[in-house]
């Protein structure tokens, strides 16, 4: 992968992490819905953990922008974010297997956690990759 293209795919995954820590820190309620939670189930405590989450991908989100000129450190941190979407999938999976928790918000979870640690992961090797070369 040529370097503008790593550049414009972490500039990519930054976004993500951007996109969905302004989204939980502007409108949390917005973003419950989104990943399945019911309006009439919302409160101020989901808001407050929906605001906690959007703090961590901004720091996430940093962290990636910092290393982004170094492809070693790029591929570390690039795959410290899949393994945390990994992660969160499985915090999800884990009240859907039990029958804890709707299938409709786990879904949207697990999706979105699959997805995105996808986009990363793929980061990461591209990365490690690059490194190799230089």
């Amino acid at each position: 992968m040529r370097p503008a293209t790593l550049t414009r795919c972490t500039a990519a995954m930054l976004s993500e992490r951007m996109i969905v820590a302004g989204a939980a820190a502007l409108a949390p309620g917005a973003l419950l819905r989104a990943f399945g939670i019911d309006a009439d189930e919302d409160s101020p405590t989901l808001r407050y953990f929906a605001r906690l989450f959007g703090i961590r991908n901004a720091i996430m989100g940093v962290l990636l922008w910092q290393v982004r000129d170094d492809p070693r450190a790029l591929a570390r941190m690039a795959a410290l974010n899949a393994a945390t979407e990994a992660l969160d999938a499985v915090a999800a999976a884990v009240p859907l297997a039990t029958g804890r928790t709707k299938p409709s918000a786990a879904a949207g979870a697990i999706g979105a956690s699959v997805a995105v640690g996808a986009g990363f992961a793929g980061l990461a090797l591209a990365a490690r990759r690059a490194s190799t070369r230089a």
